[in-house]
């Protein structure tokens, strides 16, 4: 079944002095650009939405990629989930109204190792790896539950997990307006699978130092 991923890049980087983080080159290659290298070397047909500015991607790789925005701009990356599955096909529409409310669960319960599944990716985090995605989705597959790795402080990692597509659906539809919302809005009531990951794997960077950080690890 179809693997979609939301890359959210449609923040203001205020901590990082306004510069558009996804776009930073590290390793001789934009942020963005290693992130979507990562998912078309998994699965080279996953459907891949970029919620917000594209900077940062080849014409080439612009391509291969849909682009949603927010609305409003700047409302955070809840909202830019939101948009991005807004745009994403539903493979069953009928079955929604079945998962909503108090049949998340059950939804969880009911998914298949075939279910369609969604990674949740933020867009500054350049040390994202083939395997580690793949870890996650198959571990969502065979659990029915959003799956993700805990960082360098042992908490779990929101922006790096990934979700069967309905179950995604079904809890934003319970959250409604996603404007300035929390991303663990949508993990409440869930408890996600966690996978092993190398911590520095799932390291961002908000400033110069930590950037910097990042760049010898990779060198």
């Amino acid at each position: 079944m179809t693997v979609y991923a939301i890359i959210l890049t449609g923040g203001r980087s205020r901590r990082f002095g306004g510069v558009h983080k996804p776009g930073i080159s590290v390793g001789g290659q934009s942020t963005v650009s290693r992130i979507l290298e990562s998912i078309r070397d998994l699965d080279d047909g996953a459907e891949v939405w970029v919620a917000g500015p594209m900077d940062g991607l080849s014409e080439a790789e612009r391509e291969g990629v849909c682009e949603v925005r927010e609305e409003p701009a700047f409302s955070g990356p809840l909202a830019g989930i939101a948009a991005a599955v807004a745009a994403i096909p539903s493979a069953a529409t009928s079955a929604m109204s079945e998962v909503a409310g108090s049949a998340i669960q059950s939804a969880a319960a009911s998914a298949t190792p075939q279910a369609d599944v969604t990674l949740v990716l933020a867009g500054d985090m350049p040390m994202i790896t083939t395997g580690h995605l793949g870890e996650l989705i198959r571990t969502c597959r065979a659990t029915g539950r959003p799956a993700a790795g805990t960082d360098d402080r042992g908490k779990t990692q929101f922006l790096c997990a990934a979700w069967p597509t309905e179950l995604l659906r079904a809890r934003l539809a319970d959250i409604g307006d996603p404007t300035d919302g929390a991303v663990k809005l949508l993990f409440v009531g869930l408890e996600p699978a966690v996978v092993d990951v190398d911590p520095n794997v799932l390291s961002d960077f908000d400033t110069a130092a930590e950037l910097d950080e990042i760049r010898a690890r990779l060198e």
